[in-house]
């Protein structure tokens, strides 16, 4: 039996653990999460940031049957949208809570944090955890999808005091009602929170340095056939497969849906979108921040919600220090040039989300490209061809597990 330690309790991490034990994987899993829980984080922001429903089709999520939710769902919980259909917030938390259950992993994530984590002579890695233990398993699946927040620098001076919160920390809980709320950023995190905080009755200036674009998913879904993936795959140079990956992302957009929202509180009076504006600098003026632009407009700001996004770059990261001076890689600008199976060089330890970009494409953080990380690394512990694994599989041949268990039920 192989013992596998998935780092991270958020989907890429759920998909790896349901995707191992849905195929029946000889393996002993364990998973460790601060939070204890599983998808603490993912349920975290889609409350502070008020989200209605997934921007990704019911066809992406954690399990590795394409078609689970659709049939979990019986028709409720749906949105129809342009020849697809989104699930609901609702919908799609149920959906993971019963697939949970069912996988028998409700009591799976140990709570516990990683301090580090290092590669033996022989290639088994251990790892440290914060309660003071290590553990030494076969395998390591790397799935917290570490990013650090980018500040422009003209809020540098404001980041780090009451009034500022980034990505990662903005709640439309936290609305000042009444107040003035600057909210910087064009995607859709920018979006959510700007119309969050608009309808609990604060004024909202939005500042974006382009106009925004309007989009129904944030990569094409070509991204998903091989007409795109197969030359990707087969470019030998990283730093060309890095910017592909970044022109295909192209920064922030939002859907149609989204950017109605958004007008119909611009023509409210209730949100004021600057678009093509940069931030230059920022001042202190009591308990409150006025907020300096490009465009020579000022902002005096109760609150600065900074929703520019984060970056991964696993340079960066602590726990793949030792694989970054121990194991030599390319690193194209933050992401590392994994081999197919998505482990690093030399080593058993494999990424899941972004971090495994050069090998699985644009759309590896997203749920769809999780679930094909899932399969590749499920696909490697049984010995199997994890490319050839890479592929869409429904009912009994994504899950037999799940058939048997509802044919005994």
């Amino acid at each position: 039996m192989t013992s596998i330690l998935i780092v991270g309790a958020g989907p890429a991490g759920l998909a790896c653990a349901t995707t191992l034990t849905c195929q029946r994987v000889d393996a002993d899993v364990e998973v460790v999460d601060p939070s204890g829980t599983w998808m603490a984080a993912w349920h975290r922001r889609f409350a502070a940031q008020d989200i209605p429903n997934l921007r990704s089709p019911a066809v992406h999520h954690p399990h590795p049957d394409p078609f689970g939710m659709l049939e979990f769902a019986a028709g409720k919980g749906l949105i129809a949208s342009g020849g697809t259909q989104l699930p609901t917030t609702g919908l799609f938390d149920a959906f993971v809570d019963e697939m949970i259950e069912r996988r028998g992993l409700t009591d799976r994530v140990t709570p516990t944090g990683v301090t580090g984590l290092r590669i033996h002579t022989d290639g088994r890695p251990e790892v440290r955890l914060t309660d003071g233990s290590s553990r030494q398993p076969d395998r390591v699946v790397l799935a917290t999808n570490a990013r650090r927040s980018l500040v422009p620098d003209g809020l540098r001076d404001a980041a780090g005091t009451e009034v500022f919160a980034d990505t990662e920390r903005a709640n439309v809980a936290n609305t000042p009602v009444g107040g003035h709320v600057v909210i910087v950023g064009g995607g859709l995190s920018a979006a959510h929170l700007a119309i969050g905080a608009a309808r609990r009755g604060a004024r909202v200036t939005m500042l974006a340095r382009r106009r925004l674009r309007v989009r129904r998913f944030d990569t094409d879904p070509s991204w998903l056939g091989p007409r795109k993936r197969r030359p990707f795959e087969q470019e030998p140079d990283a730093f060309i497969r890095r910017r592909t990956i970044d022109t295909a992302r192209g920064g922030g957009s939002v859907p149609a849906r989204v950017r109605r929202d958004l007008d119909r509180c611009i023509e409210a009076g209730i949100i004021d979108l600057r678009e093509r504006v940069e931030v230059v600098g920022c001042d202190a003026i009591g308990h409150r921040v006025r907020v300096r632009c490009t465009d020579d407009r000022a902002v005096l700001a109760d609150a600065v919600w900074c929703a520019t996004g984060g970056r991964i770059d696993v340079g960066l990261d602590p726990l793949c220090q030792d694989l970054v001076t121990s194991f030599p890689t390319t690193i194209a600008h933050g992401l590392p040039d994994l081999g197919a199976d998505l482990s690093w060089p030399g080593t058993r330890v494999h990424l899941s989300g972004f971090g495994a970009a050069l090998r699985l494409g644009p759309t590896a953080g997203n749920l769809v490209g999780q679930r094909r990380a899932a399969l590749r690394i499920a696909a490697t512990v049984r010995g199997d061809d994890p490319i050839r694994s890479d592929r869409i599989a429904t009912g009994r041949g994504a899950c037999p597990d799940d058939h048997d268990l509802v044919g005994a039920s």
